[in-house]
């Protein structure tokens, strides 16, 4: 696999592993706003990769 798809995919896992971690405790605010910035990196990051590479 070449290495921008194993990042990719590596951060949709971490992502869904904050995502059970926010059911088993959802005040926690902390993991919330990290979640985000995982979704939002994921996104920008594969944008970066089609489109300027």
């Amino acid at each position: 696999m070449p290495t921008p798809l194993i990042i990719i995919v590596s951060l949709f896992a971490l992502n869904w592993i904050l995502r059970i971690f926010i059911r088993k405790n959802p005040s926690n605010k902390r993991l919330i706003k990290l979640s985000y910035l995982i979704s939002i990196t994921m996104v920008l990051y594969t944008i970066f990769y089609f489109v300027f590479k």
